[in-house]
């Protein structure tokens, strides 16, 4: 009988585009899918290290699972891929000497990916960051900023069956810093979408995650402007209200910028969402300029927000900083959170 696998992802939609990947790796080695944890000979979990709750998840399913390993007798092997073991192999091995091995994403990238049955479909442009803001690990984990070449793009997006899809989402830790080539000339991340509209024109809807405000050019904007197929919900992080705590995290710049570029894209998109993310509690911050972020979130109108309290990243800079108590960013995060609730119920 063949072997088979079952993989349990945890994070963002690239984490989701890797499994795929994942998946087409042990398909290729003969392998098939289970329905479940407990059906498969190969489990694995593709894991976020992006915060410390993410990682006790993936800690306490491995407990879990290989409890139910060892109480069933399953003929079970446990890997695990994705940015944990990018970080920090031994500390993993230390805490989970029971675990059978790891996979390497970027050996998975080499196959063809099995999609997930889902009305999106994903495909990563770009892996890395060299942004590396205070408090993320992703730098680390994913390394330097790597562009696909856009040949390549679009032969894996012709691949796609669209008749089932809804939106085509374009991947990248900053899609916004995309430097690939095409028939032999560098091109920018606004030329790609373009040349993915012309080539693939079976593709219902455009999106794409993440743009950082400090790179979001004017011929971005345009395009999305002129191209109706383009998603216009902009996700767009601002993490924080306060020019102080912008500087200390390392994100380049100013709220003055960012409320500028939200006027200039409501100005050219005049139906534009902008969804964002926000962290409370970074090292430092005092309560006045939380109180920034909470005044920013009441009046800049966004459509959706990502909240999260600070969580150190060892290895990062913000880890090395002194942190607020956790009943401090508990209170922050609860009114900020209180105040997006009321700022949904005005707007139904």
């Amino acid at each position: 009988m063949p072997e088979t696998y079952h993989i349990i992802t945890f994070g963002c939609q690239m984490n989701k585009n890797d499994s795929e990947h994942l998946a087409g790796l042990l398909e290729f080695n003969g392998c098939q899918p289970a329905d479940n944890p407990e059906a498969a000979n190969i489990l694995v979990l593709n894991t976020c290290a992006v915060r410390d709750k993410a990682e006790r998840r993936v800690y306490g399913q491995l407990e879990n699972f290989n409890y139910l390993r060892r109480t069933k007798n399953l003929d079970q092997k446990i890997f695990l891929a994705g940015c944990m073991p990018a970080c920090n192999k031994a500390e993993i091995k230390k805490r989970a000497p029971f675990l059978d091995g790891f996979l390497e994403i970027e050996e998975a990238r080499r196959y063809p990916p099995r999609r997930a049955d889902s009305p999106e479909a994903w495909v990563t442009i770009m892996q890395g960051c060299d942004n590396y803001c205070a408090y993320c690990i992703v730098p680390y984990a994913r390394g330097h900023e790597r562009s696909r070449g856009a040949e390549e793009i679009l032969a894996e997006i012709q691949q796609i069956d669209f008749s089932r899809r809804e939106v085509l989402f374009l991947l990248g830790q900053n899609v916004n810093s995309y430097a690939g080539e095409f028939q032999g000339q560098k091109i920018s991340f606004p030329q790609l979408l373009e040349l993915v509209l012309q080539k693939c024109t079976a593709v219902p809807k455009l999106a794409f995650l993440t743009s950082h405000p400090k790179d979001m050019s004017d011929e971005l904007i345009s395009v999305i402007a002129r191209q109706a197929k383009i998603d216009r919900e902009i996700h767009l992080p601002v993490q924080h209200g306060n020019d102080r705590v912008l500087q200390l995290m390392n994100r380049g710049y100013t709220i003055k910028h960012y409320l500028t570029l939200l006027a200039k894209i409501r100005a050219r998109i005049p139906s534009a969402k902008i969804s964002t993310d926000i962290i409370v509690g970074f090292p430092d911050e005092t309560d006045a300029e939380f109180q920034d972020t909470y005044e920013l979130v009441r009046t800049a109108g966004f459509s959706r927000v990502n909240t999260a309290g600070f969580s150190a990243r060892a290895g990062t800079a913000a880890a090395k900083m002194p942190p607020l108590e956790q009943k401090v960013i508990d209170e922050r995060l609860n009114r900020l959170n209180s105040c997006i609730n009321s700022l949904k119920k005005v707007n139904k």
